[in-house]
Order: C-alpha cells, then structure tokens, then sequence
C-alpha cells in the first residue's frame, strides 16, 4: 500500500488523550506510517511472554515485512491505535490495539499489547474499547482473538468488557479462540 493513500486518510477523530489509573496523561491515536521505528521500539522493550501472547510465536525481532505490514494501514478493514507517552523527551509507544478484516466483512481479528511496565494501569482497556466502538462503526460486528489460555489478564479483560462472547478451548493448537460479538 502507499504510504500517501495512507497518509491522506488518517483518521485524526480518533485522536484523544486519556489519564491513567495513577493519573498519567496518555495520547491514544492511530498507527501512521511513520511509526516503524517507535514500533520496533516497542517490541524491543516488551519481555519475551508478552511478545509470545501478542504473536502466539517466539520472535527476536520484527521481519521488515511484517513491520511494514503493522504501520500501512486503510483505516478500515485494517485499524489500529497506539497509546503514546513521552519518555526522556521523545514520544515512545506503550501500547496498540489493532483489527483486521478476514474475508467475511463483518468480521475481523483482534490484537492487543501493551508494555510490561504499563500493564495494569488500564491502558489496554481503553484501547480495547475505543477499538471495538472503531470496529463496529466500520460494519465490524464480531471479533475474533486467538488467545494463549495462560495469558490470564487479558482472558479477564476481554470476558469482562460487556459484550457477549464464546470461548473455545482448544485442543490441538497453542491458543484459544475467543468470538466477541459488537
């Protein structure tokens, strides 16, 4: 995709800044083009479990395939929203909460992360909320999560977000699939 066409279409309504449960100032918008490096920062400081239950696979680093595939974005089939802090005066990202459409366009995946010294503040929740308001103001009316069961947190956070919801344990696979209905 052309980073212009992306460019050109940033959805600057979704910016927004939120305060923490220790009363941190957080800035919520969406992913741009740019934001490779502050990505790569990002995965960079995330501690090896995290980076396991984000990508349900061990990774040392991010492929520039992938990395480019995670900042171009349409804004549409595929979102997503970053939380962003300033650390020793440059903007870092601390968390990004993304959708993509499968072939079924009412339907899309669901990924979270935040970073390991940001977890439990309720950084992911805001994303995740936002993100699902996002989703289903594009037509999105189920999401789908493939979950590590011992990723407990965010097992809690999703159950718990007020929407209806199946779980699937899995037998033969290293994750759970878990179906949110918008």
């Amino acid at each position: 995709m052309d980073p212009q066409v992306c460019w050109k279409k940033y959805p600057r309504q979704y910016e927004e800044t939120i305060i923490t449960r220790q009363n941190e100032e957080v800035f919520l918008r969406p992913i741009k083009p740019s934001d490779g490096p502050l990505i790569e920062e990002l995965f960079a400081r995330l501690s090896p479990p995290s980076i396991y239950f984000r990508f349900l696979t061990h990774m040392h680093h991010l492929r520039p395939e992938l990395l480019h595939h995670l900042v171009h974005l349409d804004y549409e089939n595929e979102f997503a929203l970053a939380a962003v802090v300033e650390e020793k005066h440059h903007d870092v990202i601390i968390g990004v909460c993304r959708y993509v459409s499968s072939f079924e366009p009412t339907q899309a995946e669901l990924a979270v992360v935040v970073r390991d010294d940001w977890q439990g503040r309720g950084v992911g929740k805001e994303l995740v909320t936002r993100v699902f308001k996002i989703a289903k103001k594009h037509g999105i009316a189920m999401l789908e999560l493939r979950i590590d069961p011992r990723n407990e947190s965010s097992v809690r956070l999703f159950k718990n977000m007020g929407y209806s919801y199946s779980y699937e344990e899995s037998m033969w696979d290293v994750s759970d699939r878990m179906m949110i209905y918008l």
